[in-house]
């Protein structure tokens, strides 16, 4: 009987751990990756290495948001990054992730998302993957 309730938690662990790292029945769609790049996706420049976790050539403009304007790109090691910029020269975050991304600062929220999920509750939308708070 023990080795049953071993072989069951074992079952439920690596199910969980496959829905939760993305691997699940469905394919994520990011399509705010799939548009043609323009001048004004490409990012501004920051201090040396900020942009060391971002594929700068995967960046897209996606919008503003109470001043701050808003990136979204490919990870070099992780799915994607969320930019959000007020002032390149003092003012702004990266952070990249899996999904969701979720970044924080100046009393700001920006999430991305993948665009067969639900928008995050109390969250404004910015863009097709991006919400604000």
């Amino acid at each position: 009987m023990r080795h049953r309730s071993r072989l069951a938690v074992l079952a439920l662990g690596l199910t969980a751990v496959t829905l939760l790292s993305g691997c699940g029945l469905s394919a994520t769609t990011l399509s705010v990756f799939e548009t043609e790049r323009e001048a004004e996706d490409e990012l501004p420049p920051l201090e040396d290495d900020s942009y060391g976790s971002v594929d700068v050539e995967s960046s897209h403009y996606v919008g503003e948001y109470e001043g701050v304007s808003l990136w979204v790109t490919k990870g070099s090691d992780s799915p994607v990054c969320i930019v959000a910029i007020t002032d390149p020269d003092d003012d702004w975050m990266v952070g990249c992730g899996g999904l969701p991304t979720r970044i924080s600062g100046s009393g700001l929220t920006f999430e991305f998302r993948a665009d067969d999920w639900p928008a995050p509750e109390g969250m404004t939308r910015v863009s097709d993957n991006v919400y604000a708070e």
